[in-house]
C-alpha cells in the first residue's frame, strides 16, 4: 500500500493518458457547443406583428446608431416596450443601447421576476458595481405586458400595463443614454439572451403622461400600435413587416433594425482585463475558486509525467506555464464563441490552479 503512490507517479504512459482525458474535458466543458456562428433564434410571429426570440439566443440591431440630438441629452425620457417573456427566474436582456464613447451598455432586463434598468455591465441588482435599479415581481411567464418607464431630474417612475408599480426618485434615465445602437433580444457584450416576444418598442426624449401612457396602452391592447405624433419621439419600431430581415423604423431619422442570419455579441470583449471582470460577490469568488480546482488535475498529472521526463528540474515551472498557456488559448477562443466569456481572470486563476496541482505532485512525490 505504501507503494502505490510512487508506482502510480511512476507510470509515464498512465499519466500521459489521463493527463490527455483531463485536458480533453476541459476543452469540452470551456469550449461547448463549439458554435462560432449559431443561427439566430429571432423570427417573425405568425399573424401578429413582433419578433419571437427563441433558443439559444436571437438578436434584431439597428444598422446605425439612434443620434439623439444634442439639446436633448439633458432632457426627460420615456421607454415603451410591449413584450412578453418565456421564462421568470433568469436574467434576460430585453433592450439595450450601446455607445462606444461611453464604453458601458444601457440595459433593460429581466433579472428573477423583476426588472434590472442599469447603465453597467451584467451585474446582479444587488450589486454596489454600476449605476442600477430594480423593480420587483414584474414579469409573470407568458403573460404580455407593456413596460413603460419615464425618466425626469424628479426621478424614474415603472408602469406596468399603464399602472404604477415602482418610483426611484434618486435615480434618472437621460435621452443620452439612448443615443447608440439599439440591440433587441441580448446584451451588447454578454451572453444573456431574451427568451420570448416582443411587440413594440418605442423611445421619447420627454417624460409621458400617466393619461398618455393609458391612452398608449389602450391602443396597443387593441392591436393598432400607431404613431402617437409625439413631437419627442425619437424611435419607434411595430414590426409590421412580418417578413423578411429588417425591422423598419416609423420615423425617417431613426435606424432601421437589421435581423441577421447568426446569432453574435456586437460588442463582445476578448480577453477582458481582470479589473473590468471583478465583482465583490459570492458568485464571483465561486467562480474563481472553481476556475483554480479544475486545473489542480492538471497540474498534478501534467507535473508527475514531467518527473519522470529529462524536464524533471523545472517540472512545476512548465507545468505552471502550460496552464497558463493552455489557459489563455481556450480564453481566446471563447471570445469567438457567442456563448462563452472571455477574460483574463480565468487565465490567472486556471494558472493558480495548475501550480498548485504541480506543487502537490512534487511534494507527494518527494514523500
Amino acid at each position: 500500500m505504501t507503494n502505490l503512490l510512487p508506482n502510480f507517479f511512476g507510470q509515464k504512459k498512465l499519466l500521459l493518458t489521463l493527463f490527455s482525458f483531463i485536458s480533453v474535458g476541459i476543452v469540452i466543458a470551456t469550449l461547448w457547443p463549439f458554435d462560432f456562428h449559431p443561427p439566430n433564434g429571432a423570427s417573425w410571429i405568425p399573424n401578429r406583428n413582433g419578433i419571437h426570440f427563441s433558443q439559444p439566443a436571437g438578436i434584431a440591431v439597428s444598422a446605425s446608431p439612434l443620434l439623439i440630438p444634442s439639446a436633448s441629452t439633458k432632457n426627460s425620457v420615456t421607454i415603451e416596450l410591449w413584450l412578453r417573456s418565456d421564462e421568470i427566474w433568469s436574467s434576460r436582456t430585453a433592450l439595450a443601447i450601446y455607445n462606444p464613447s461611453r464604453g458601458v451598455p444601457f440595459l433593460i432586463r429581466q433579472w428573477d421576476g423583476g426588472l434590472s434598468i442599469s447603465r453597467d455591465s451584467l451585474d446582479s441588482p444587488g450589486s454596489a458595481i454600476g449605476d442600477k435599479i430594480y423593480a420587483k415581481r414584474i414579469f409573470q411567464r407568458g403573460v404580455p405586458l407593456l413596460l413603460t418607464i419615464t425618466s425626469s431630474p424628479s426621478g424614474t417612475l415603472v408602469y406596468v400595463n399603464a399602472a404604477q408599480k415602482q418610483s426611484f426618485p434618486s435615480y434618472q434615465i437621460r435621452a443620452g443614454d439612448l443615443s447608440g445602437q439599439i440591440i433587441l433580444g441580448t446584451a451588447p457584450d454578454s451572453f444573456a439572451p431574451w427568451r420570448g416576444d416582443i411587440y413594440f418598442v418605442a423611445l421619447y426624449a420627454s417624460a409621458l403622461s400617466p393619461e398618455e401612457i393609458r391612452l398608449h396602452f389602450d391602443c396597443l391592447s387593441r392591436s393598432s400600435p400607431a404613431s402617437h405624433g409625439s413631437d419627442s419621439l425619437l424611435a419607434q419600431y411595430s414590426f409590421a413587416e412580418s417578413s423578411g430581415s429588417v425591422v423598419s423604423s416609423s420615423l425617417r431619422a431613426a435606424p432601421n433594425l437589421q435581423i441577421p442570419k447568426t446569432f453574435f455579441l456586437p460588442y463582445k470583449p476578448i480577453l477582458q482585463s481582470p479589473l473590468a471582470h471583478y465583482e465583490a460577490t459570492k458568485n464571483y469568488f465561486y467562480g474563481a475558486f472553481l476556475n483554480i480546482v479544475g486545473f489542480v488535475p492538471f497540474g498534478i498529472l501534467l507535473c508527475a509525467y514531467l518527473a519522470n521526463t529529462r524536464f524533471a528540474r523545472f517540472a512545476v515551472l512548465h507545468s505552471f506555464l502550460s496552464g497558463a498557456a493552455f489557459s489563455f488559448i481556450i480564453e481566446l477562443i471563447q471570445g469567438y464563441i457567442p456563448q462563452r466569456d472571455s477574460g483574463f481572470n480565468d487565465v490567472i486563476t486556471n494558472s493558480l490552479g495548475a501550480l498548485l496541482g504541480a506543487v502537490l505532485a512534487r511534494s507527494m512525490q518527494r514523500k
